[in-house]
């Protein structure tokens, strides 16, 4: 028990010996401080005309003291002190009135004078800046209040004792009272500022979270669109800054082969190889799946741009050791320079699009964005831009070249081809649009547009000949796509055997089981499907058979040199595949007599081609089809 009241009481005596809390009491202190400048400075004058002789000299010097040490410990106080200092000058001012009190008290002798005493002890309860100084100096308050009464006011000062003892204690319990709750503030503003500081330590770890890939710990697509916001505003028009699109050849591979696992390590490998290359020169981001962008500062010309690029293919391209696996890939790289004429997409799109046209010109490259770039880029934008807002069912229009079947010498079908007369560019060449439309994946609308003007072709025709709609890539790995397509065969109420599909290989390649699962939705409802482009692709005879296929087009490109003695046994070894497998071969880009006549010799069932007709709209292919006469001395 003893020990915890000791404990209790040595806790009592040192609250508020910090200085935060001492400080916090800098405000009470700094008022106490300068109205007892002010009083005692007001009471200098006082005695000068009050009292005389001895007593003035005393009353006077002890005020004017008092007023200095005051004044003094205001001005010190201004600032933030230790807990020492401020109650240093709180123990001092106190002394100061304590002494002018005492000197008043035995300068009159009058008992009226004991009130100071009280007076005395609530001051220091309110204005000290701890509580062991408040415990000090009222207890000198209250001893020398004892004193006073038990030797110069015997008799006279009792009620003077019990006001001031019991003042005394009052002060003393506000006091503590008041710096506990000062104590409590501080706390509670300690922990908040520690809650505040570490919420500002999350905040800062979560975004730099969101700013960072998580796999390789480069700055995300987020991080490089502010970079290079930033390096966009604060460039001077010294093109001395560069952006370069980095895309990796052939990663999609190494992820089919070794698994995504050994994927994700050859990116870190890749990333960190970036790094070092860049070096404090460059700034790599990631952009997603194998894609990163480079901010590329103090470099002046293209060449030296170049350079950089070059070496750092060089790098990537260097085998890479990926859990036992020796793996060797590389990279395409297209660059544009950063200045303030353009904003941030602009500066995206060139160096897209010179990424591109690196990809297609071989890979492993680096394209710098030019001048002829930009006026290729201009028009190829213009042409996505329109793209996304046109109104295909409208826009479209639908025109057909003729098949002509070898041995009936006549036309057994045409091919339903799109052309685009767009509002604002005007009649846009199909193989701008097509392409442009397939890479930004808006071709399913324009096949929609194609299918659906073709079906009502044909059933506004007397009669109808079978129709060929080209499915692109996008088409057959959309079971959505599939869904409305296969929607607008069966509300048609057309024979299937009216309407065949077109597919090519490469639209095949990106998921070749979920593909052939569609052609197969096809041919169960009755349509049949031509392989077009076929010789071009990559497939084998074991692939070819497994594929709800009814005819092979061979590429005109194998047509295009009959002088070439190669040129024959090539496309008799193409029919022949196409006889083994028990499917017609229609042979295209058919546009002169020898060409027709070769076909003819490597045993092709049927052609299509300028020979026979350019692309045509439905009433002059209706003129065509009743004129056979012209086909068949041109077949004879």
């Amino acid at each position: 028990m003893i020990i915890h009241v000791g404990t209790f009481l040595k806790k009592l005596f040192f609250i508020g010996t910090t200085d935060a809390m001492a400080n916090a009491n800098r405000t009470i202190l700094r008022a106490y401080l300068v109205m007892a400048s002010l009083y005692y400075a007001v009471m200098v004058p006082v005695h000068f005309s009050a009292l005389s002789g001895f007593d003035q000299f005393k009353m006077v010097s002890v005020s004017l003291l008092a007023a200095v040490v005051a004044g003094v410990g205001w001005f010190l106080s201004r600032a933030w002190l230790s807990s020492n200092r401020l109650e240093l000058i709180a123990a001092a001012t106190n002394f100061m009135v304590y002494v002018n009190v005492m000197v008043a008290v035995h300068t009159s002798l009058d008992a009226s004078n004991l009130i100071y005493f009280p007076m005395m002890a609530l001051a220091f309860a309110f204005t000290s800046v701890s509580i062991r100084l408040a415990i000090v100096s009222i207890s000198i308050v209250l001893l020398s209040l004892y004193i006073e009464i038990t030797s110069d006011f015997v008799g006279q000062g009792a009620a003077y004792g019990y006001i001031g003892f019991a003042t005394a204690f009052v002060g003393l319990a506000f006091s503590i009272f008041l710096q506990r709750t000062i104590s409590l503030a501080i706390e509670a503003k300690e922990v908040a500022e520690k809650k505040l500081i570490e919420a500002d330590r999350l905040n800062v770890a979560m975004h730099q979270h969101a700013m960072t890939d998580s796999l390789t710990g480069l700055p995300n697509r987020r991080a490089f669109f502010a970079f290079l916001k930033d390096k966009s505003k604060a460039n001077n028009n010294k093109a001395d800054s560069w952006l370069i699109a980095l895309d990796l050849d052939g990663f999609k591979m190494v992820n089919d082969v070794y698994g995504h696992l050994v994927g994700d390590e050859l990116l870190i490998a890749v990333a960190q190889r970036m790094q070092l290359h860049a070096g404090s020169k460059a700034t790599v981001s990631r952009i997603g799946g194998d894609e990163f962008n480079i901010i590329l500062d103090e470099v002046e010309s293209e060449s030296e741009c170049e350079n950089w690029c070059n070496l750092l293919l060089e790098k990537i391209a260097a085998p890479y050791d990926v859990e036992g696996r020796l793996i060797q890939l590389s990279a395409s790289v297209g660059s544009t320079r950063i200045n303030q004429s353009n904003d941030i997409t602009v500066y995206t799109r060139n160096a897209d699009y010179a990424l591109l046209h690196a990809k297609k010109h071989g890979k492993n490259r680096s394209i710098i964005f030019t001048e002829e770039h930009e006026k290729n880029a201009k028009e190829r934008f213009e042409i996505e831009d329109a793209l996304r807002l046109a109104n295909f069912p409208s826009e479209i229009e639908v025109l057909f070249q003729p098949q002509v079947d070898l041995n009936q010498n006549q036309v057994i079908r045409a091919e339903a081809l799109a052309r685009w007369d767009c509002p604002n560019l005007g009649r846009v060449e199909p193989d701008r649009f097509i392409k442009i439309a397939e890479e930004n994946g808006l071709i399913s609308k324009i096949t929609l547009a194609v299918l659906g003007k073709a079906i009502e072709t044909l059933q506004n025709w007397h009669n109808p000949i079978p129709l060929a709609i080209n499915l692109s890539g996008h088409d057959l790995l959309s079971n959505q796509v599939m869904d409305e397509i296969i929607k607008l065969l069966v509300h048609s109420g057309l024979d299937p055997k009216l309407i065949e599909f077109e597919v090519t290989e490469t639209a095949m390649m990106a998921d070749t089981e979920k593909a052939c699962k569609n052609l197969y939705r096809l041919s169960r409802l009755g349509h049949s499907v031509a392989l077009d482009d076929f010789g071009t692709g990559y497939s084998n005879f074991n692939y070819l058979r497994e594929l709800p296929i009814d005819k092979l087009k061979v590429d005109r490109s194998f047509v295009t040199d009959v002088g070439n003695p190669m040129t024959e046994k090539i496309l008799h070894s193409l029919s022949v595949t196409a006889n083994a497998l028990g499917v017609d071969c229609l042979l295209e880009g058919v546009e002169d007599e020898i060409q027709l006549l070769m076909a003819k010799r490597v045993g092709a069932n049927s052609v299509q081609g300028y020979l026979f007709g350019k692309p045509m709209g439905s009433e002059e292919l209706l003129d065509v089809i009743k004129d056979q006469n012209i086909l068949k001395s041109r077949s004879a």
